[in-house]
């Protein structure tokens, strides 16, 4: 083997190894929020998700070496029948654009159509996007030459990642007032409610004695009851309304010897797809309060004779 092809061979294995160790390093890591690696991903309608691809092993390697430019990606959304999404903005990052330029500062202008390999898109109704619809997120890498005249190649093969986009789940009250002479204080009652999402649901309420001030928030985890959730019934499992079974409903603790009447108000509900958002989404309560009543028994005292003038 000539000397110049063994120092090829010994350079492409650097080049490699290169790869390995530093890709972690150049190019944005996954967020937190995309936890769960899925071929389908589920989002809430109004949430702001984030998406990533790493750059080419090989490229990456030349830009650690200096020998490429960090490669761009020209990101796309389409319908589910590959109908493009018009003027769909993209994020460098979760955070809204609006708390700091350098949120949409993308090394190259989303005029081009090219992006950093992390974007985030925002899945709301202003930007065209509708809850119970599939979409799909793409991507191309185009790598980046040092030269002023060369251009970079473009990957043959777009990839392509199914989205749902769900409604917010909600919560409702069955009735506005419930209890009596069957709560004892020191015991649970069990809030009655309807839901819809995907469960597990997180449940944040407050709670009023004797109509004074709420006190502070409490949050509560009801379990889902629903079958496994797959592309086929997402749509549909997401605005399924459940009534949890009893002792799985919102469970309120009765105070130890506190007889009176509660307000229990509902601020906030959230679902394991409206969890993934980095961004907060404006709160989705029940619709006004319920009251629960704790009334004592009365015991009857002995009669006593009254006696005459």
């Amino acid at each position: 083997m000539k000397t110049s092809t063994i120092f090829r061979t010994l350079v492409i294995g650097a080049l490699a190894l290169i790869a390995m160790q530093m890709n972690a390093q150049n190019v944005a890591t996954p967020s937190a929020g995309a936890a769960e690696i899925l071929n389908s991903d589920y989002v809430t309608v109004g949430s702001r998700v984030p998406y990533y691809v790493p750059t080419d092993a090989i490229i990456q390697a030349m830009t650690t070496a200096n020998t490429m430019k960090q490669s761009i990606f020209n990101w796309s959304v389409t319908t589910a029948a590959d109908v493009a999404m018009p003027a769909v903005p993209f994020y460098k990052y979760a955070a809204p654009a609006a708390l700091a330029p350098e949120y949409n500062d993308f090394r190259v202008a989303a005029a081009s159509g090219f992006y950093d390999n992390e974007v985030s898109v925002v899945w709301s109704a202003a930007n065209g996007f509708a809850a119970g619809t599939q979409y799909k997120v793409k991507t191309a890498e185009k790598s980046v030459t040092l030269s002023p005249t060369i251009a970079g190649c473009l990957a043959l093969t777009p990839v392509e990642k199914p989205v749902f986009v769900l409604a917010r789940p909600t919560v409702a009250f069955i009735g506005t007032e419930g209890g009596g002479c069957t709560v004892t204080p020191g015991t649970d009652f069990d809030v009655p409610l309807t839901i819809a999402g995907l469960g597990d649901w997180k449940v944040t309420y407050t709670v009023a004695y004797n109509g004074g001030a709420a006190g502070a928030p409490v949050t509560y985890t009801l379990l889902q009851a629903a079958p496994g959730v797959t592309d086929i019934n997402v749509i549909a499992e997401s605005i399924l309304s459940r009534t949890p079974a009893a002792g799985n409903g919102l469970v309120f603790p009765v105070p130890a010897a506190q007889y009176g009447y509660y307000d229990v108000v509902v601020t906030n509900i959230t679902d394991r797809t409206s969890r993934k958002s980095l961004d907060v989404l404006t709160a989705a309560g029940a619709v006004g309060s319920f009251k629960v009543y704790v009334n004592p028994v009365p015991v009857t005292q002995p009669i006593q004779h009254i006696k005459n003038l």
